[in-house]
């Protein structure tokens, strides 16, 4: 046999490395108070209780931290705001793991309707935080981290960044089904504003994106995937499915932008 033969003739593709079965996320669903107070310790908020949807306050900020188990949904943020309105809150935070399609385009313009400042954040993912823990000899569940370590390890080592503006159009035909980035954009800090000067379209802000075509709503299976290169500073902006069942599928789209922070969306679709 010759060794030398090539095996694989393809360029290899990207990867992530995922931990399958988070044990930290079943922890989290059993025991969603001590997610809360960890979420709100980790963000330098202070817990506030007698409420149903504001959970802390951030300076002059009401805070909601969205459950692990399932995507902040337009529902959630409505109560949420109209909680923040009868009790005086001008500004308000909404955390959030995964987002339903449709909270990115109108969250904002609900809560503008109301007088309310509105930011949507994304929590760190799992990975970062275990990362910034490495070398302190605790793992991620919650009741074995002391105070001390979140304030010396994790507070200092992950960011909540407010969430992409990442606007999705999704067609059916038959059982495909065609998903679009109509437009993607970041918050305007200097490190972005420097990136724009360089690129044609705000869509080239996209490093990588993947699809789970029928998310179970625990582990993301990374399905089809499009990503820029050195030759091509941009990714495809549509991808293509057909399913071999008719039915409702729940559909997970992953963005990771070039300054590595993912922005996750759920939608649902009825093939």
């Amino acid at each position: 046999m010759d060794e030398k033969k090539e095996r694989y003739g393809k360029p290899a593709r990207p990867f992530e490395l995922w931990n399958i079965g988070n044990y930290e996320l079943a922890y989290w669903k059993e025991n969603p108070k001590d997610y809360l107070s960890f979420m709100i310790k980790l963000y330098e908020a202070k817990p506030l209780n007698g409420f149903r949807y504001i959970h802390a306050t951030k300076g002059p900020r009401a805070v909601h931290i969205g459950s692990s188990s399932s995507p902040v949904s337009m529902d959630e943020i409505r109560n949420f705001i109209t909680e923040c309105i009868n009790n005086n809150f001008e500004k308000a935070d909404v955390l959030g793991w995964e987002w339903n399609y449709e909270v990115n385009e109108l969250a904002k313009k609900v809560a503008e309707t109301e007088g309310l400042d509105l930011r949507l954040i994304q929590i760190p993912n799992v990975n970062e935080l275990k990362s910034a823990l490495a070398g302190t000899n605790f793992d991620l569940k919650l009741l074995k981290i002391p105070d001390q370590v979140i304030e010396k390890s994790l507070i200092p080592s992950v960011k909540f960044n407010e969430l992409a503006y990442l606007k999705l159009s999704k067609s059916v035909s038959g059982n495909e089904l065609i998903l679009k980035i109509e437009d993607f954009n970041l918050n305007p800090s200097p490190e972005v504003l420097e990136a724009l000067k360089n690129l044609k379209d705000t869509r080239q802000l996209i490093d990588y994106w993947a699809i789970d075509w029928d998310y179970k709503g625990d582990t993301f299976h990374n399905q089809w995937q499009s990503y820029r290169t050195k030759k091509d500073l941009k990714v495809e902006y549509e991808a293509k499915h057909k399913y071999d069942e008719k039915g409702e599928y729940q559909v997970m789209v992953k963005v990771v932008d070039i300054f590595g922070n993912d922005t996750n969306k759920v939608l649902k679709v009825k093939i």
